[in-house]
């Protein structure tokens, strides 16, 4: 028998723990199956291999975490995490030059931290949710169908193997890159959805230091970016929790990073500015290098089907998007918002909510897969036209302005913190100073 005030969430990382939070909500039990043991501190886990890997907080993904989680920046703050104000505190290098900051506080704030922090951090509080179990050491192999309907999964315990199922109303898929629910609607009798790939072959390499004690810098996020379509290096280094620095060097069109030390190092050098190795040479080298290169953005597309009711799908089983811009996180959480807002009508059809989640993926995607495009050598690259390349042509003389005037930077910062949307680019004031400084 269905338990209709019960829904599961397959996948206990971010995106998952997100839409748990949501459910608790419309739901009296809201079930969290994980196939990893969920450690009792912050740790990377196995089932995450990409967490040893910077992840970035976009302000629109830290504003989501305060409104599901109130006071969860102050929970940040004490077990170690580092607030940032990305106007004032990120160093970017970009067209050749780094980008004017402003000196004035501003509202483009969030949090910079190890991914298994702000995990920990964030299923500590949704724990305190009394219709909140976790399953972990489980993965679901299969769903349970009845008249159309989604009505519960079947699961397999680690290492047992014993299986066991779970009726419910709802089933959630936050799995990420990895799931199989196109395997398990199939199995069920329903129809997969298509997948779109463009993969850029990008490769990271990163490593944890010990901050230096007897220097000081006076950002906390630096980006030596990634110019298409020749220049595919780039290097991200971060403050994060317990004095450390998480340092991450990346190359496009498999120029992948070395792994051992000398070719980290020699790699470093290489970038268009000396600041990211001229600051990792000060510090103390505190882990192995981890290599991370899945990296494909990835759209499985359930819009274009009629998913059963009783499932959706969300996050990165859905919409996996190239680490590179950051914005993984905030996406999840922007889709824990659609979650929400489906589920608040009376009408819960899951067709309606993958074509609303799809409609909120969109524009990342397309920034994503735009911008990998640059490179020749990304598979499945889309082809730009005149238009998009006279567009493409306005940013790239957009960006140069952010490296000479605060005003703009701050501009920038707020857009590609999804505080703004694009057209704000196209205000008349920035159009007229883009043309004169495109004309001089």
């Amino acid at each position: 028998m269905v338990d209709l005030t019960q829904a599961v969430v397959v996948g206990g990382s971010i995106a998952g723990l997100l839409t748990a939070r949501v459910l608790t909500d419309f739901f009296d039990v809201v079930i969290v199956v994980e196939r990893d043991r969920l450690p009792a501190h912050p740790e990377s886990r196995k089932g995450v291999p990409q967490s040893p890997q910077p992840h970035v907080l976009f302000t629109r993904g830290y504003q989501i975490l305060e409104e599901l989680f109130p006071g969860i920046g102050d929970d940040l703050r004490q077990t170690g995490a580092i607030p940032i104000d990305w106007a004032r505190e990120f160093h970017y290098f970009n067209e050749g030059a780094w980008n004017c900051r402003t000196d004035q506080p501003t509202h483009i704030a969030s949090f910079t931290c190890s991914r298994p922090l702000l995990e920990w951090t964030i299923r500590q509080k949704l724990a305190a949710f009394p219709q909140v179990k976790f399953v972990d050491r489980h993965r679901v192999v299969n769903l349970l169908s009845k008249n159309g309907k989604i009505t519960g999964v079947e699961l397999e315990s680690l290492p047992e193997r014993g299986r066991s199922t779970i009726a419910t109303a709802l089933v959630v898929d936050a799995s990420g890159r990895g799931s199989a629910a196109p395997k398990w609607l199939e199995n069920a009798g329903f129809k997969a959805p298509s997948e779109t790939v463009v993969n850029p072959f990008l490769g990271y390499a990163t490593r944890r230091y010990s901050a230096p004690k007897n220097v000081t810098f006076d950002w906390k996020v630096m980006l030596i970016s990634q110019q298409p379509p020749d220049a595919t290096r780039l290097g991200y280094l971060a403050k994060i929790e317990d004095g450390q620095w998480i340092a991450t060097l990346g190359g496009y069109g498999r120029d992948f990073p070395p792994i051992n030390e000398p070719g980290f190092l020699e790699f470093a050098r290489s970038l268009p500015s000396s600041e990211f190795y001229d600051a990792i040479i000060t510090a103390k080298p505190v882990s192995a290098i981890y290599a991370h290169r899945a990296t494909a953005n990835r759209w499985r597309h359930y819009e274009k089907i009629k998913p059963p009711d009783g499932f959706v799908a969300l996050g990165d089983a859905v919409c996996a998007l190239c680490p590179v811009y950051g914005q993984g996180m905030t996406i999840s959480a922007l889709s824990a918002l659609v979650l929400r807002d489906w589920l608040a009508r009376s009408s819960r059809h899951s067709a309606d909510f993958q074509r609303q989640l799809a409609q909120s993926n969109r524009f990342p995607w397309m920034l994503a897969v735009g911008q990998d495009s640059r490179f020749l050598t990304t598979e499945g690259r889309s082809r730009s036209n005149w238009a998009e390349n006279l567009l493409s042509g306005y940013v790239k003389q957009l960006m140069k302005q952010t490296s000479s005037d605060s005003e703009t930077n701050t501009l920038f910062m707020e857009i590609a913190h999804l505080l703004k949307s694009p057209a704000a680019f196209y205000q008349p004031k920035i159009v007229w100073q883009v043309i004169r400084d495109w004309n001089e």
